[in-house]
């Protein structure tokens, strides 16, 4: 079968180079086969995070696995901290009652897998050395994205605390504002995992207009849920990563609904809207919110929104002598988004559907050459 290559120029100056930090996951390698197919974007690098694996050493396994079958192996992977900020122990709970034991829906490596390329490459920095010297190297060109706990985005900025001012733009999956969390009551895993890490970075990160952090929280990735099985089938018939990741995919959707009792047509990709807002952003509806992440306690990674106006300004209130002054530094959240234009944009980049193309063949007779029109399977 012949191949038409998509149709988009993409030089490289138009490209849009991109860090991702990742504990890759079943969601985690969406974003990550998005990232590395689209030819708009320069895929960096992987920086490494516990999370989905409480192992980091296994999750960026898996980042590897993801790039190699997606046809990036020399894409690096830098491992991370293999604990949260303020602990001494890798964490004791991780995502693998959902993700399967390796994090990756425990799906054995198929035959097409070993028959990919592989490549040596240099991953001697750690994950947040990697981010630091990337942003000092390229300053005002590079977009983060973050899928996992934000310990390495955190550490980075301790290394770098330039780093909100170095980057184009932060696009964190993580926290609940006004929908439910995953983990508790309150929060979402990955807030949950690294509430430290994560109050942070949106203190770092925020800033008076508000356009340098974007977080995509739950209240946007569960409406954003969509038709798995149609989605899976997708991906099946596309190329080997799609179909490592529809195998992965339903394994988390079976334990979704096994463990966790939430069952039914649709599931969630939380971490591809990461990149579908990058992509599309006309896909989302934000608001500019001043959030706080709380440590500690029954409300630990929760997301905690100030809610306080002011008729005349945003000037921010001292919690202790109610003084105003100062402007509020303040986020993008994504707070709704068009699932089915989501969905449409994930496949459209992930699984390109097949289509049809006549083309001529040319065959070679006694009486010389004669050409034949016939329709050809030609995958965009």
């Amino acid at each position: 079968m012949l191949l038409l290559p998509m149709i988009v120029l993409a030089t490289a100056a138009a490209r849009t180079p991109v860090v991702l930090v990742a504990d890759v996951g079943v969601d985690d390698a969406s974003a990550l086969i998005w990232l590395a197919k689209d030819p708009t974007i320069d895929l960096l690098g992987v920086a490494a995070s516990f999370g989905c694996h409480g192992d980091v050493r296994q999750t960026a396994a898996n980042a590897r696995r993801v790039l190699r079958a997606a046809g990036r192996p020399c894409v690096p992977v830098y491992v991370g901290s293999p604990y949260a900020l303020g602990e001494a122990a890798p964490p004791s709970d991780d995502g693998s009652y959902v993700h399967g034991s390796d994090g990756l829906g425990s799906v054995a490596e198929a035959p097409e897998e070993l028959r990919m390329p592989s490549c040596n490459v240099d991953e001697t920095l750690s994950a947040a050395e990697f981010i630091a010297r990337t942003a000092r190297e390229r300053p005002g060109e590079v977009t983060i994205i973050v899928t996992s706990p934000l310990t390495n985005l955190a550490l980075a900025y301790l290394l770098e605390p330039h780093l909100p001012e170095l980057v184009t733009r932060t696009l964190v999956m993580g926290g609940a504002v006004r929908h439910p969390g995953n983990v508790s009551p309150l929060a979402e895993a990955n807030f949950a995992h690294d509430a430290r890490a994560a109050r942070l970075v949106v203190d770092a990160f925020s800033s008076d207009d508000g356009d340098r952090l974007v977080i995509a929280p739950l209240d946007v990735t569960m409406a954003g849920a969509v038709d798995h099985v149609h989605v899976a089938s997708e991906l099946d018939k596309a190329g080997v990563a799609q179909r490592l990741l529809a195998k992965a995919w339903r394994t988390y959707i079976g334990n979704y609904c096994t463990v966790l009792k939430e069952c039914g047509p649709k599931a969630v990709l939380h971490d591809a809207h990461t990149v579908a807002y990058l992509r599309r952003p006309d896909l989302y509806d934000t608001e500019l919110l001043t959030l706080e992440v709380s440590v500690g306690g029954a409300a630990n990674g929760h997301s905690l929104l100030d809610r306080r106006t002011l008729s005349a300004s945003d000037d921010e209130i001292d919690d202790r002598t109610g003084a105003v002054g100062g402007r509020k530094r303040r986020c993008t959240v994504l707070t709704g988004v068009d699932a089915a234009g989501f969905r449409e944009a994930f496949l459209s980049a992930v699984a390109p559907p097949v289509i049809n193309v006549s083309l001529p063949i040319v065959k070679e007779t006694t009486h010389g050459l004669r050409t034949y029109a016939a329709p050809h399977p030609l995958k965009a």
